[in-house]
C-alpha cells in the first residue's frame, strides 16, 4: 500500500489589493515634464505604471550652441 500524501499546514495567504502609487506617478510626470519629455502613452496595470514618450518638446534653442546653424 501507499501512504497518504501528507497535508501541507501553511496558512493561506491573505490576498491583498495593489495599487500604483498616484504619488509616484505625480513625480514621475512632473520630472518628464520638467525634462521636456512629452507622454505618448501611460499604461498602468496592478501596482505598476510605465510611461511613453513620444519626444522632446523644447519652448527655445539652446542659448549655447555652438554656432550651429539653422537648417
Amino acid at each position: 500500500m501507499t501512504e497518504p500524501a501528507a497535508i501541507s499546514q501553511t496558512p493561506a495567504r491573505k490576498a491583498t489589493r495593489v495599487r500604483a502609487s498616484e504619488n509616484a506617478l505625480s513625480v514621475a510626470l512632473k520630472v518628464a515634464r520638467a525634462e521636456g519629455l512629452a507622454v505618448d502613452k501611460l499604461l498602468i496595470s496592478g501596482g505598476r505604471f510605465e510611461l511613453h514618450f513620444a519626444g522632446v518638446e523644447r519652448d527655445a534653442s539652446p542659448e549655447h550652441d555652438e554656432g550651429l546653424e539653422q537648417w
